[in-house]
Parts: C-alpha cells; sequence; structure tokens
C-alpha cells in the first residue's frame, strides 16, 4: 500500500500536460472528481491544461470535440467547457508546458503526450522543480499504460521512465490524420475512454483513500486480458512519529452484515 504524502483536504494543483484523444477525456472526469472532493469536505482541484494544438475535423472520432470547437485551441476550449459546467477557474494555456510551469510545486502532474521525448522532457522538468505526483497516459493502435510514480522522496514509486525506459527511447509516430478513415484504421476507437477512464480511477483512489495498492494499469483492448494492474511493490514502513493521512472517504469496515465506519473519520 503506498500512502498519500500530501493532505488531500487542501486546494490541490494539478498540471495536465496535451488534452488530444486521451486529456480531452480525463479532464472532465477531473471535474468529477474536484466535485467528490469538494463534497467531502476537501477545497477541491485546481487544474491548468496545456495544448499548443487546434482542434481538427478528424478529432471529432475520438477526442471529446464538438464541430464547433473546429479551428480553436484544444485546451482553451475544453477548461472554457469546464469552468462554465461547474462554476471553475481552472486555467488553459495555447502551448506547450516549458520547465518554467513547473517551478511552483505541483501536487499531480498527468502527461497525456505523444513521444518518448515529450516525456523525457517533462521528467526532466519535475526533476529538477518537483511534484508530488506524476501520472502519464500513453497508448499505441489498442493497447496503453497507466503508471503513477515520483520523483523524489525515499519512499517513492518509480514513475514511467523507470517502469518502461526502453518504451520511451526514440521518437514515436505522432503524425497527423489526413482523415477519420485513417484515425480510425490507426487507432481502437475506445482506447483512449479506456486509457482516460483507468487513470482517473487510479488518481481518484489515491485522492479519496490516501493512499492505494495500483501503481499501473495495462490496457489491451485486442487481448483476452483486456485490463491488468500492477500492485505496488513493497514500500518502505514510515517513522513511527509521522502522521497518516486521513482519507476523504471513510473506511469501510465489515463485520458481519454489518458496515460500521471508523469514528476518526466520520468526525472529519
Amino acid at each position: 500500500m503506498h500512502l498519500l504524502t500530501f493532505n488531500p483536504r487542501e486546494r490541490l494543483l494539478i498540471t495536465l500536460i496535451g488534452v488530444g484523444g486521451t486529456g480531452s477525456l480525463i479532464l472532465t472526469h477531473l471535474v468529477r472528481l474536484d466535485q467528490a472532493i469538494r463534497a467531502l469536505g476537501g477545497q477541491g482541484l485546481q487544474v491548468r491544461a496545456f495544448d499548443p494544438d487546434a482542434v481538427s475535423e478528424t478529432n471529432l472520432t475520438r477526442q471529446n470535440f464538438a464541430p464547433a470547437d473546429v479551428g480553436r485551441n484544444k485546451a482553451v476550449v475544453l477548461v472554457e467547457r469546464c469552468n462554465l459546467f461547474a462554476g471553475l477557474t481552472w486555467q488553459a494555456f495555447a502551448r506547450c508546458a516549458t520547465s518554467k510551469d513547473f517551478q511552483r510545486s505541483q501536487h499531480v502532474v498527468i502527461s497525456c503526450v505523444d513521444t518518448g521525448q515529450a516525456r523525457r522532457e517533462i521528467g526532466a522538468a519535475l526533476g529538477t522543480w518537483g511534484a508530488h505526483y506524476w501520472l502519464d497516459c500513453g497508448n499505441d493502435a489498442a493497447q496503453g499504460q497507466v503508471v503513477l510514480g515520483q520523483l523524489h522522496g525515499a519512499m517513492r514509486l518509480p514513475h514511467i521512465l523507470e517502469v518502461d525506459p526502453s518504451g520511451m527511447q526514440g521518437m514515436d509516430n505522432d503524425r497527423p490524420s489526413c482523415s477519420a478513415l485513417e484515425a480510425l484504421t490507426r487507432q481502437h476507437l475506445f482506447i483512449n475512454p479506456a486509457i482516460a477512464l483507468q487513470a482517473a480511477q487510479l488518481l481518484g483512489e489515491l485522492l479519496l483513500n490516501a493512499g492505494t495498492e495500483v501503481q499501473a494499469v495495462y490496457v489491451n483492448l485486442q487481448g483476452v486480458t483486456r485490463v491488468m494492474a500492477k500492485a505496488v511493490g513493497e514500500q518502505p514502513k514510515p517513522p513511527q512519529k509521522a502522521k497518516r493521512v486521513v482519507p476523504l472517504l471513510p473506511r469501510v469496515v465489515q463485520r458481519g452484515s454489518r458496515v460500521r465506519r471508523s469514528r476518526k473519520q466520520l468526525a472529519v
């Protein structure tokens, strides 16, 4: 079990890099997670979304955009929509994130990028400035993975560049599709929603339960086993005096046919 390294009741700073196929769907999941955290007594999420690309007609088949969005910047479109829908003040940046954008420590950085080079650049920036967690999402035609990692701390989780270094070498083929037909033949229609849901589930478990037993999730839409989770490795025990974070969700204890909740958590 990996324990959360910050208080989930404080204002949580989330940076989302890339709001295309997977990132556009994750952003809508973050709205739901923000509402859940607020309902449980937390201050919710403050999200920054980065993407330099404009919406094209070929994006409409697999990405979370409408025909009226064509020609507008992806991050601006989606953040405006989330802010209007839920009364938020999230920020959109119509450009790539740079190392300067990480000078302020983040709680979670979520990367939904197309190339190994982009992941290495993110890893270098986070290694310099820091973030509590790096949640990376990646996929090819019908397979993908979500990896939760850290770059700092004695009890840290290994990040994507350590979990899968061979997959992060070289340049990926991220050329844009020329038509909807090409986009659908190059990539499974539901691979991005599958990856986005697993990323949201992993992040939600971490924040709401103040910890997680899962570090990575692998999806294969062409296989017999469609989803497989990788458990957190053995974690060093924290010092006895270390203060444990109280989960937002009360811990449910099954005793016979009755369900009881922790008194400490009910009092929060």
